[in-house]
């Protein structure tokens, strides 16, 4: 791509705000499945096993497919309505798999507030939500489980990407999955967070917990990416992170 722009054309387009690189050079930290390539693929640990966590629609289902064309997606979504376009993904492309499921630190059923497609929570004040006013529009009570129990009642001995979008729960879907993470069977966890530290008048959502959480099971930070930032009234950050554990520490589990 960038060979084949004549010079005089990259130089009008760069002074003209647009910036050409090859997606191979990037820096860390702006595509978080180049990252988890590069690190799999410098450490030979092929990724063939991804937990898409709070998968809505399957949106980071399709990219991971085609990052990683190997690997067997498990996508869970709790909220029926979104579960159905999660299924008709399913149905064209039979590495995904999806489980009408939440994940969390417990088994049993519990409420799901309805606030929209994206922005459903366990918590009635996740951060996004209480920031912004959000109206809740219903609530539905949805099957909820644990990772470790859904790793072991279906055979999963490693899970390479554990990626967990939950508005404000991730820490409760990794308190659910302390036997794996002290296993050493999972590699890279990428969780969405909006703050440093917890929020006043909010549950879940901050970096401080989850790192944590995370490096007393051997993990390391490795960057994040921001999603939006808004300037205007209470600051507020929408971001995710990517932490790894470096080879000295994997199981031997595959």
């Amino acid at each position: 791509m960038l060979r084949s722009l004549g010079p005089a054309i990259r130089k009008t387009l760069e002074a003209r705000g647009y910036w050409f690189r090859q997606r191979v050079s990037l820096p860390y930290g702006i595509d978080y499945l180049l990252d988890v390539g590069r690190l799999s693929a410098a450490w030979d640990r092929p990724v063939r096993i991804f937990f898409d966590v709070g998968a809505n629609e399957g949106q980071t289902s399709r990219a991971a497919r085609l990052a990683f064309p190997d690997a067997k997606l498990y996508a869970f979504e709790p909220y029926p309505a979104t579960f159905q376009k999660l299924q008709d993904l399913a149905t064209s492309d039979g590495r995904v798999i999806p489980h009408n499921l939440a994940l969390s630190d417990r088994d049993g059923t519990v409420p799901l507030l309805v606030y929209g497609s994206l922005l459903n929570s366990l918590h009635a004040n996740s951060p996004y939500n209480a920031r912004f006013d959000t109206s809740l529009k219903d609530t539905v009570c949805v099957k909820c489980t644990t990772l470790d129990g859904f790793c072991e009642e279906n055979d999963i001995s490693a899970i390479d990407v554990l990626k967990i979008d939950t508005e404000g729960h991730e820490v409760a879907v990794l308190e659910g999955a302390k036997r794996m993470l002290s296993g050493g069977a999972v590699r890279f966890v990428y969780a969405e967070f909006n703050d440093f530290a917890q929020r006043p008048g909010t549950t879940g959502g901050a970096l401080g917990p989850l790192g944590a959480l995370l490096s007393g099971f051997g993990f390391r930070f490795v960057t994040t990416y921001i999603d939006h930032v808004v300037t205007d009234g209470d600051f507020f950050v929408t971001a995710n992170v990517l932490f790894a554990r470096p080879p000295s520490a994997f199981t031997t589990a595959q």
